[in-house]
């Protein structure tokens, strides 16, 4: 993934990851019971996707941008889905 193409990817994904996050801070505003592990695991998702951002902008080669996207977007897809609620949960019980 080279300039433009490397870019657009990425604000791709991240506006799925806004839409997605907007979604869930709303039902979760709208639950009666609001759960403070969801609001960590949606305000962290942008974090990651910036470190992972960055990570592939450092890197030249087009493979490693595009193993580290691949890399990002599944890991970024599991911390959205479950993963960073349970992370929390676990740490902060």
């Amino acid at each position: 993934m080279k300039g433009k193409r490397f870019h657009a990817m990425n604000i791709i994904l991240l506006m799925i990851i806004s839409a997605a996050g907007l979604l869930a801070w709303f039902g979760n505003a709208m639950s009666q019971v609001t759960y403070s592990s969801i609001n960590f695991a949606i305000m962290t998702t942008f974090v990651w996707w910036g470190v992972f951002y960055w990570i592939q902008f450092s890197r030249k080669e087009t493979t490693w941008r595009v193993v580290w996207f691949l890399i990002s977007f599944g890991t970024l897809l599991y911390w959205m889905a479950g993963g960073g609620a349970s992370f929390y949960n676990l740490i902060l019980g």
